[in-house]
């Protein structure tokens, strides 16, 4: 089976106050091989300060996903 390509980035900080900008900028970066893949973007927290930014297959094009990976209990 086929499987489209994506591109992943992996975001990382601890300093609160940089992840959105952090994540901004790295959700612009990939919008054009998202566009060009005709892919949307994911972006997952994996952990506390941790992202990965992707395109993703099953995100329609010029959409942008969220998923939390985990819990803060």
């Amino acid at each position: 089976m086929f499987q489209a390509p994506s591109t992943i980035r992996r975001v990382t900080t601890t300093d609160a106050s940089q992840i959105d900008e952090l994540l901004n900028s790295t959700v612009k970066r990939i919008i054009p091989d998202a566009l060009a893949l005709n892919q949307g973007i994911r972006v997952t927290r994996i952990g506390s300060g941790e992202y990965t930014v992707e395109s993703a297959v099953d995100v329609a094009c010029g959409y942008t996903v969220y998923e939390d990976r985990i819990s803060d209990d």
